[in-house]
C-alpha cells in the first residue's frame, strides 16, 4: 500500500484517509457491478492509500466490500454504512458486510421530520457500541439546518455532510439552509470533537470537470477530515488520490 497519511476523526479512535472511496456507482445506482469487479476496485483504491470505505444499506455494495475483505486485513481498512430509518438491526449490516463489526454507523439522510427518531435510533446504537460491534455512530443529513440542531449532540461523534463549491447536494436542489450554514456547522461539531466526512464533493458531477477545483475547495477546510468521493474506476481514484496529494493545504 502506498504511503498515505491518516487524520484522527475527532474524538473517536478511528484514523481515516483524507480520500475515501463512496461506493455508490458500484451498484444498481450506478453500474450494477458484480461484487469481484467492485473488489478489484477497492483493493486498488487501497493499494493508493485509500483505507476509508463508505457504503449504505440501499447502495446495493455491502458484497462489494465484503469480497474485497476476503483479500485484506478487516483491521487495514474503516468501514462506514448507513441505515434509513426505522433502522433495521445492525446484524443484517454485518452479515452482509461479512464482518464481525463496523467502524462507522450513521443514520441516512436525516431530514427536519426524522430528527427525534435520529436521536433515539442513535441512543439505541450505544448498545452495540458498548459490545464492539460499533466503533462509532452518527448521521448523514443534505440540511444545514439539520446539521445545526445535531451537531453538538453527545450522540453524534462523526457527521457526513455535502460540502461543495455548488451548493448542490441532490439534483436540481440547494442546501436547505445554504452551503454557508452548512460549513458553520460543520466548523462547530469539528472544533468540539465530531468527525467530519464531506461527500458530494464533485456538486453530483457538476465539477467533474474541473475536479482539481474542487478537491481543493473542500480539502482546504481545516475542519474536514476526509473527502468522500464516488469513483467509477481507476482512472478516477487515480487521478482524485493524485490531486490530493499533491495539494498544499493551506
Amino acid at each position: 500500500m502506498e504511503n498515505s497519511t491518516l487524520v484522527q476523526l475527532g474524538n473517536t479512535s478511528i484514523a481515516v484517509s483524507r480520500l475515501s472511496f463512496g461506493t455508490v456507482f458500484m451498484g444498481s445506482r450506478g453500474d450494477s457491478l458484480l461484487p469481484q469487479a467492485g473488489a478489484d476496485l477497492l483493493i486498488y483504491a487501497y493499494q493508493r492509500g485509500i483505507t476509508l470505505w463508505d457504503t449504505s444499506e440501499d447502495y446495493d455494495t455491502h458484497a462489494h466490500i465484503a469480497c474485497a475483505l476476503q483479500r485484506i486485513p478487516r483491521s487495514q481498512v474503516v468501514i462506514s454504512s448507513k441505515l434509513n430509518l426505522p433502522a433495521r438491526p445492525v446484524d443484517g449490516l454485518l452479515q452482509e458486510l461479512d464482518t464481525c463489526y463496523l467502524d462507522i454507523l450513521f443514520v441516512h439522510d436525516v431530514g427536519l421530520d426524522a430528527i427525534q427518531a435520529a436521536k433515539e435510533t442513535l441512543q439505541s446504537w450505544q448498545r452495540e457500541k458498548s459490545t464492539g460491534r460499533v466503533r462509532a455512530v452518527g448521521l448523514s443529513t443534505h440540511s444545514a439546518l439539520v446539521a445545526e440542531r445535531v451537531c453538538e449532540w453527545s450522540e453524534v461523534e462523526v457527521l457526513m455532510l455535502p460540502i461543495n463549491a455548488t451548493g448542490f447536494a441532490l439534483p436540481g436542489k440547494p442546501i436547505e439552509g445554504g452551503m454557508e450554514r452548512m460549513k458553520v456547522a460543520a466548523e462547530k461539531a469539528s472544533d468540539i470533537g465530531k468527525g467530519i466526512i464531506a461527500m458530494k464533493v464533485m456538486g453530483l458531477g457538476a465539477l467533474a470537470h474541473q475536479p482539481r477545483e474542487a478537491i481543493e475547495h473542500v480539502a482546504n477546510l481545516p475542519y474536514v477530515h476526509s473527502l468522500c468521493i464516488g469513483m467509477r474506476n481507476r482512472a478516477e481514484i487515480d487521478q482524485n488520490a493524485q490531486i490530493l496529494g499533491s495539494l498544499k493545504i493551506v
